[in-house]
This record gives C-alpha cells, structure tokens and sequence, in this order.
C-alpha cells in the first residue's frame, strides 16, 4: 500500500535521484527530460516547499509501506498565473506497473480534498501514457494548454460517502473518528442502530428504516460490518476502508475495550461474550468471502483501501492529515 511521507532534508537525496534518472523522466522529454537536482539547491527548495509553503504547495514522498522503500513523489502548488492547483505525481521506472501511481494520485486528491481544495489540474504532453491513468480516476480533458493536454478533476465527489468495514476488533470505530474528525463528516455507527440501552435489539424493519435514511444523506461515514445490508451500503459508498487484520489482532483488540465506555455503543460490556467472541473467530470463514466478492465487484467503482494491520491505518491517517504538528512549528 501506499502512504505519503514527509521527507526530511537529509532525504532529498531521493529526489535527486528521480528526477535525474533519464527513463524515469522519460515523459518529460518534450520539455528537457531528466532534470538535475543538485545539493546546494536543497536547502532553499526544502524551505519553499516544505517549511514556508503558506498553504500554496504541498509535496510527499510516496512510500511503498510493504516494503519500506520510497518509490515516487506526490505534489501541488498553486499557479498564480492560471489561478489553479496543478498537481504532479511521479513513479520511478523501475517500480511501475504495480499500480503505484493509481494509488498515489488518490491519494493526493484525497489529501488535497481535506484542506479544502476544491480542484486539482494537471497539464500532460501528448501521447503521455499517463493520461489514462488521469481519466480512469476522473480527471476531465478541459482542452489543450500551452505544451499539452489539460485535464481537470472536481473533488467534490472525492470522500463524501464512506464504509469503514472489517473484523469486530480491527479498530473500525477508532479508524472511523479519525477519519470523521479530519473530513468533517457525520459518522454514523450500525452498532448504535441496532443495540439499545437495555441490551435489546431494534427489529430489522426499524434498523432497516433508519440506516435508508442515512445512506439518502449526501455525506456520511458508517462503521460496521452487518453483512445482510453491506451490498445496499456498497452501491451507495464513493469510497470503502476495509480493515482485514489478522484474526488474532481482531481477539485481542476487542478484549481491550471490554469496561471501556464507547461512543459506539449504548452501554459498557463487562465481559468477553463467548457467543461474540466465536463470531470473531468464524468470521474469516463466513464474513470474509462475501467482502472480497463484494470488493471485486465494485473494484473499479468505488475507492476501496484495504488495511492489513494497525500500522497501515496509523500511517494512512499520518499522510491525510490536514494538519502536520511539526510542519506548524516551522511555519511560525
């Protein structure tokens, strides 16, 4: 999977080096090709675009979180002379072809979404491979400007409908807050529909009324799995985060919240439930193939991301957030 990363100055050394591999900036031959990147302009291009950037540019390295290796770069600046956001994504030759660059201009899109962005633009020579890429994910063509093809994406439509799904104990809840905390939209959990105060349960014909008027909303987050109503929430969703950690992570995550008050359930439990605790451990075996039919089926629909542990959520969220402690620190 792919995250950004905020490189330090004393990694810039990457961005020499893609930019000064031939075959790398081989789409850029129309306007010079490879581009150097020497030493003594480090310090002032890091302070331009990573220190003093007053909200007019943006730029990560995009991290390969499997493997830990840098593999591209992901950037917008604001044009003053065109009055638009111009993005820039960037694979390395030699890790394309592994879906990279799909990844990374999502999530570029997303990250831009988040600080209030309301388009991105990019500006592609002709016969650019990439141009595919840019319509498979949404980027208009707008016409030609001055050295190529324009095209354009409205993020509008970027993260305004999302399913955070997975394993009872995979950190849905605590993934879904963040995320409703950085969007600003309204979350909505299923476990709140359907449990009550008493420990009753809603009759599905109530739980079924109510989550319909959710999913009629323009914006929302719902967290839970449920799997009777996940193909309804699938059509409706732009975008779906499944959380498929391993089974014993998901045990010991919710043995963790038990006497743990929780905003996504009516009360507090006070013991590991054996009934609940074999659901979670069948779930692999009678959850799991529907999700992945379901993930196969709305693949090159939807906006779907996939987390294997905790770790990935943590830096996913880490990349997206609109506000960087550190880079605050240095623009004061």
């Amino acid at each position: 999977m792919i995250v950004f990363h905020r490189p330090g100055a004393d990694e810039l050394w990457f961005r020499a080096a893609l930019l000064s591999d031939a075959l790398t900036m081989s789409y850029n031959d129309a306007w010079g090709g490879a581009i150097g990147f020497p030493g003594e302009q480090w310090e002032g291009w890091y302070d331009r675009w990573l220190v003093r950037h007053g909200g007019q540019r943006f730029y990560r390295y995009l991290l390969d979180s499997d493997s830990g290796r840098f593999v591209g770069e992901a950037a917008w600046h604001f044009s003053a002379e065109h009055r638009r956001y111009l993005a820039d994504v960037i694979v390395s030759a030699a890790e394309r072809g592994r879906g990279f660059g799909e990844e990374g201009l999502t999530l570029l899109c997303e990250a831009a979404r988040m600080r209030g962005i309301a388009e991105l633009w990019d500006e592609l020579a002709p016969g650019n491979g990439a141009s595919l890429l840019f319509r498979k994910l949404g980027f208009s063509e707008e016409g030609r400007g001055t050295q190529g093809v324009l095209f354009r994406k409205d993020l509008g439509a970027i993260l305004n409908r999302v399913l955070v799904i997975g394993c009872p104990g995979a950190g849905k809840s605590t993934f879904a807050r963040a995320l409703r905390d950085m969007s600003a939209l309204p979350l909505y959990y299923l476990d709140m529909l359907f449990h009550r105060p008493d420990r009753t349960t809603a009759p599905r014909e109530e739980f079924d009324a109510a989550l319909a008027r959710i999913l009629a909303r323009p914006k929302w987050i719902i967290d839970g799995n449920y799997q009777r109503t996940l193909p309804q929430r699938f059509a409706a969703c732009d975008t779906v985060y499944y959380l498929d950690l391993p089974l014993e992570e998901c045990l010991e995550g919710a043995g963790r919240r038990i006497g743990q008050p929780r905003e996504d359930m009516p009360w507090v439990e006070d013991r590991f439930d054996p009934e609940f605790r074999q659901y979670i451990l069948d779930f692999p075996r009678d959850q799991r193939p529907a999700i992945e039919a379901l993930i196969e089926q709305y693949r090159r629909e939807k906006r779907i991301v996939v987390f294997r542990s905790r770790a990935e959520t943590a830096m996913y969220l880490r990349s997206l957030r609109p506000t960087d402690e550190a880079q605050n620190k240095e623009d004061l």
